[in-house]
């Protein structure tokens, strides 16, 4: 009855947050190992339901499993836990992660000083293969100990099973339309060869021209130097400072040459949220940034100009960097690392009174923030 009851209880939960974005709950089955004398005897049956909540770094996890089992001082074990979730991010379909988290084990039928309930830690880890439109598949191995237990010392888990999103939008990815071939044009004829009469250059003194200074530090890029001092990425800091030595040019640094925001130079059309072909290169170029600077966060905003009402703006600014965190959590960024906001026309970098104006406005810029605090 108080295992049906929990079931019941969790269930509930994870309705009430159909809608909350970025979540997901998970079905899984396995088995459960209480013996060790003879090695790992894996032979209890377990069924297991979690919730998962994505938008953070160490994504906060609950988890409710059941073992029936065989052949001991009990018959069944109900667990409750929280845990703490962090998934290494790749390009590929396969994602590991680890977990660790504290709870409770109920013992349903305990023997008094053999098998009771009581605390436990554990921690494990595990793979997530994608499969589509959100849903993935999960095998994991979690291993438990008992707090407080005389007998029962520790317990080893092993489960496969589905995880199934909560509130999910597909990210789109439009085809590009293919290119016209422009015909080739006819070639001229070739111009007869007239011959020209070269008159003879008086010799002058050479001008001596004095040489540039050398440049104390370069890496052979497009960005200004700032500093006179050792500065390989141009960032202003120098860099024995420098904790983030490869930032983009085009990119603000904070004391420690870390970025904070970044311009992406993607255009769109008038009242378009659709990324243009030529711009994906510019967003691979930005997640494979962010790949490397694991430790950041980031904050995608969108901008319009200032054609149609505010609301209307507020809206199309808000699609646009939907629209580019889609793309980036295509290209393996964490949905727990990035979100998008709107400001519509409220934040311009140019004059609205221009058609260049405008075209400069409608884009996206990218806060960056570290929640690890650096020594």
């Amino acid at each position: 009855m108080i295992n049906k009851k929990i079931l019941y209880g969790l269930t509930a939960i994870t309705l009430l947050n159909a809608n909350t974005p970025e979540s997901e709950i998970g079905i899984n089955i396995g088995m459960n190992a209480t013996k060790h004398e003879n090695g790992t005897e894996f032979e209890n049956p377990t069924f297991g339901l979690t919730y998962q909540d994505n938008r953070y770094v160490i994504s906060p996890r609950v988890d409710l499993d059941y073992h029936q089992l065989k052949d001991e001082y009990a018959d069944a074990l109900i667990k409750v836990s929280i845990n703490g979730v962090y998934e290494y991010e790749n390009k590929t379909k396969i994602s590991p992660y680890v977990l660790a988290g504290i709870g409770y084990e109920y013992v349903q039928g305990a023997t008094p000083d053999v098998l009771e309930s009581h605390p436990f830690v554990q921690a494990g880890g595990g793979l997530r293969v994608d499969i589509k439109d959100g849903y993935k598949a999960r095998v994991e191995g979690k291993f438990l100990q008992i707090l407080g237990g005389e007998d029962e010392e520790n317990e080893a888990i092993i489960t496969a099973g589905l995880s199934i999103p909560l509130g999910y939008d597909k990210p789109i990815r439009k085809k590009p339309k293919p290119r016209i071939q422009p015909r080739p044009r006819p070639q001229p004829l070739p111009r007869p060869i007239q011959v020209q009469v070269i008159k003879p250059v008086e010799v002058v003194n050479p001008i001596v021209i004095h040489e540039a200074p050398k440049i104390l530090h370069s890496n052979n890029n497009e960005c200004s130097i700032k500093i006179s001092m050792p500065d390989f990425d141009r960032d202003g800091v120098e860099d024995r400072l420098d904790q983030c030595p490869n930032t983009p040019c085009n990119f603000s640094v904070d004391g420690y040459g870390c970025p904070i925001k970044a311009t992406l130079k993607i255009h769109f059309a008038t009242n378009s949220s659709r990324i243009r072909e030529y711009s994906m290169v510019k967003v691979t170029d930005f997640s494979r940034f962010l790949l490397k600077n694991r430790g950041s966060r980031v904050t995608i905003i969108g901008h319009t100009d200032s054609v149609g009402s505010a609301t209307a703006n507020r809206r199309l600014s808000y699609k646009r960097a939907e629209t580019i965190v889609n793309a980036l959590i295509l290209e393996g960024i964490s949905p727990s690392r990035i979100h998008a906001e709107g400001r519509g026309e409220s934040e311009p970098i140019a004059s609205n009174q221009t058609k260049d104006g405008k075209a400069k406005n409608r884009r996206i810029e990218a806060i960056l923030s570290y929640p690890k605090r650096r020594r």
